[in-house]
Order: structure tokens, then C-alpha cells, then sequence
């Protein structure tokens, strides 16, 4: 555990045990850094330090400032050599050791082996199963809808699209954040403009206060941003500063919008990059794993690895994981053969 915030557990674990000691669900927003660990306090090589923030104190050295607190959070699982984005994000949207899985760990987007996982056991899927209400937030171009429709396009697709895929769950579409039903991947959609989409400039801190009126529609949402990693991969000082910016503003519009007596935000990341931009390659590095609101408690208890976070969410939910489970014969099958066509 980093240092702690101004908001003490006992604080956060009295808000948690209201109703008779029963606490009342509320939403939850899961929010998914891309290449985000915590890092050296050494504005040299760590945009964090470096630049002035509110949020990212617990990636440079010193403590998080801000209501909630920041959990270290192994991203390797047991398994040694840099981790990456698809064994990760396996153990992030599933609960299941993804470089265990296949014995190292896998950058880009999941592999057949790991597919299994995601149509099965994604933690959309189990929760909508149950009869809840979970779902991706991020909006999706028509473009990039119509690319997933190829029958090669599953090899191609990432994880949290895959996850959606096999949520019960549609894409959310331009129109769907045109009505504000949803947000882009991009925070202020500077990069949706670039390409030619006739959307408005948005501003982070009121999509971060946007997300939060959202979740409370759901037991659950997921929003992903990866603009982070990018940056971390291009080694780019002046995008690391605007980028940094636009999600330290994001995250505030989120803490100022947030009720923690009734919802709970957490957020983390699949492996480090940004924090270190010395080297073009991911790190070494634990991430950390920011969790703010009524169910801080669980997750401050129970979050060692990236693996534990959708396993508190399940938990906290009475929903249980299945350790033991095993893909199917069929959905291995048709996934192998979907890779070797």
C-alpha cells in the first residue's frame, strides 16, 4: 500500500457498513489507464514529476493528495520479463492469470488462447448474466464498427472491445454520445476531429463529471483510455504534457462529481510505460490502482495484482469466480480455427 490519503480507511469503512450493516451496491466506474506505472521521482524521465498534477503524486515519488488512496499493484503475476497489454488486460477484464495462462506475458491483443476467456468469463458477460447492468462506455465510429464485422477481424480486436462483444451488450455509436448515452476514448475528441468526425470539442473535466451522471444508470462501467501508453511508446515530452493534463482534469471532473458514500470509482493499468520515458519499451515497474468511494474498503483489502480487481468486483457483487474454469472444447475450437484461416 502507498502512503495514505487525508481520508482515512475507518472513514471510508463506516460509509461502507450504512443500511444495517448492508451495504447498498451503488454504481461502480472501473476506468483503464493504458501504460500507467508508478515511477521514480525523477522529472528526467517521469512526466509525473516532472509536470504539475493532482492526481499522480503515487507515480513520482510522493504521496496521492487526493480523497481515496492508491494501491501498488503487481502487474508481472508471477511471471518474470516486462508485462503486457493482452496477458494483462486478461487479468484486468477477466480475473484470470493471463501470463500464467500462457506461460509469459503478450503484448497487443489477445490470443486465441486467450480469447476463450473473454467470450466466456469477461466480467460484463458474468455480471450481465446475473442479471445486472454492465457495460464498455466508450463510443465506437461507425468505421471502426464496420472493420469488426470482418470475419478475420477477432484477432485484430482488443480486449476491452472483445469484452463488449461477448457482454450481451452492443457497441455504443457516435450517435449514442451525441445523445449522452456515452463517451469517446479520447477525452476531449481532438483526435476524432483530426480524422475527419464531425463531433464537438469536448472538455475533460466535464466528461469526468459526464462519465459519473452515466454510471449511475449501471451496476457497472468500464471506460478505457490509451492515449497514455501511446505517449510512453513515442517517448513524447510535449504529448506527454497535454496528455497528463487532459486526464488530471478528467480525473477531477470524476472526484468532484462522485457521491463516495453511494459510488465508487477505481482505476488502474495493465503494466508501466508512461511514468519512465527514458525507454521506448514498457516497464518493470507496479502500477497503481486508485480507488475512491463506498467500496474502497474491498478493494483496499484485497487488490495485490491486477488479476484481484474484477475479483473484488464480482465478490462485492456476490457473484462467484470460478477458479477452475476451463474454455469449452467449442470456443477453443472455432477460436483456433478463426486464427488459422
Amino acid at each position: 500500500m502507498l502512503p495514505r490519503s487525508a481520508v482515512a480507511k475507518d472513514d471510508i469503512l463506516a460509509a461502507d457498513r450504512q443500511n444495517n450493516g448492508k451495504p447498498s451496491l451503488g454504481p461502480i466506474i472501473y476506468i483503464f489507464l493504458d501504460g500507467v506505472g508508478i515511477g521514480e521521482a525523477n522529472a528526467e524521465k517521469n512526466p509525473f514529476a516532472r509536470f504539475k498534477n493532482r492526481f499522480f503524486g503515487a507515480h513520482a515519488g510522493k504521496t496521492f493528495s487526493m480523497a481515496g488512496e492508491v494501491i501498488s499493484t503487481d502487474a508481472h503475476m508471477g511471471i518474470p520479463g516486462l508485462p503486457q497489454s493482452a496477458t494483462g488486460q486478461t487479468a484486468l477484464f477477466t480475473g484470470y492469470n493471463g501470463p500464467q495462462i500462457l506461460g509469459r506475458h503478450v503484448n497487443g491483443f489477445p490470443t486465441f488462447t486467450l480469447r476463450p476467456y473473454f467470450k466466456e468469463k469477461n466480467l460484463l458477460k458474468v455480471m450481465n448474466d446475473a442479471g445486472l447492468n454492465a457495460t464498455l462506455i466508450n463510443s465506437y465510429s461507425s468505421l471502426y464498427l464496420k472493420r469488426m464485422e470482418h470475419p478475420r477481424a477477432e484477432r485484430m480486436i482488443s480486449a476491452s472491445s472483445l469484452m463488449q462483444r461477448h457482454s450481451g451488450k452492443p457497441y455504443f455509436t457516435t450517435e449514442d454520445y451525441l445523445a449522452g448515452k456515452s463517451l469517446y476514448m479520447d477525452l476531449s475528441n481532438w483526435f476524432l476531429r483530426k480524422h475527419g468526425l464531425d463531433v464537438p470539442i469536448a472538455k475533460p473535466y466535464e466528461n469526468g463529471r459526464k462519465l459519473v451522471r452515466i454510471a449511475r444508470n449501471y451496476d457497472l462501467i468500464v471506460y478505457e483510455y490509451f492515449f497514455t501508453d501511446k505517449v510512453g511508446h513515442e517517448q513524447s515530452w510535449g504529448a506527454a504534457k497535454r496528455i497528463l493534463r487532459h486526464v488530471d482534469d478528467f480525473l477531477s471532473g470524476v472526484w468532484d462529481e462522485l457521491n463516495p458514500a453511494k459510488e465508487t470509482v477505481i482505476i488502474s493499468s495493465d503494466h508501466g510505460n508512461m511514468e519512465d520515458l527514458s525507454v521506448k519499451t514498457h516497464t518493470a515497474n507496479p502500477v497503481g490502482t486508485f480507488v475512491y468511494g463506498h467500496h474502497a474498503v474491498p478493494f483496499l483489502d484485497g487488490v495485490k495484482s491486477l488479476l484481484d480487481i474484477p475479483r473484488v468486483m464480482l465478490d462485492i457483487f456476490d457473484l462467484p469466480f470460478a477458479e477452475d474454469f476451463k474454455p469449452s472444447a467449442s470456443v477453443t475450437t472455432s477460436a483456433a480455427i478463426a486464427e488459422a484461416d
